[in-house]
């Protein structure tokens, strides 16, 4: 009984290693494109060219913010005591500053859809040819979505292969 349990474990362990090839022969290997893409030293150059052109804007987002705070406590301490007309210009000076905060929220997260979109477009194009070369030369007849399976073996994964490629600039 413990020789047919171990030859059925073992089995089983040995099937279940061998997901490359479907039950038809098809190859199959698997891609997280977003995260091979953002793994890149080109994504990362762009998100540090980002960070640092979009600074300012930050700056002003941390003082902005720290403002309104400031005058929301402002309100809570002395609101008791202000007059009528000093609880409205109050209330008024905060509106503004957060007005003033969330157009430049808006204008800092289209600004980085927008760089994202850039560096899509500029990636795009070497991703398919990289993923077309390994296509070939693993003999895959599937790549499939990484995000859309529960686990993978590591050889099935082509992401690191594809950061490696863009690296390299192939």
């Amino acid at each position: 009984m413990k020789k047919l349990l171990a030859s059925v474990i073992l089995s089983a362990t040995v099937f279940s290693a061998m997901p490359v090839m479907a039950a038809d022969g098809t190859k199959i290997a698997m891609l997280d494109r977003e995260a091979a893409l953002l793994a890149s030293n080109a994504a990362r150059a762009a998100q540090e060219k980002l960070n640092a052109s979009m600074k300012p804007q930050r700056d002003r987002l941390d003082g902005l913010r720290n403002d309104i705070k400031a005058m929301e406590q402002r309100f809570q301490k002395e609101g008791a005591t202000m007059s009528e007309s000093s609880k409205k210009a109050l209330r008024d000076q905060a509106d503004q500053k957060a007005q003033e905060f969330n157009v430049l929220i808006q204008q800092v997260q289209e600004r980085t859809q927008q760089a994202q979109q850039d560096l899509l477009k500029r990636l795009l194009p070497s991703l398919e040819g990289i993923l077309d070369d390994l296509r070939k030369s693993g003999g895959y007849d599937i790549i499939l979505d990484r995000r859309s399976a529960v686990y993978v073996t590591p050889e099935l994964d082509l992401t690191k292969r594809v950061v490696d490629r863009l690296n390299a600039g192939k």
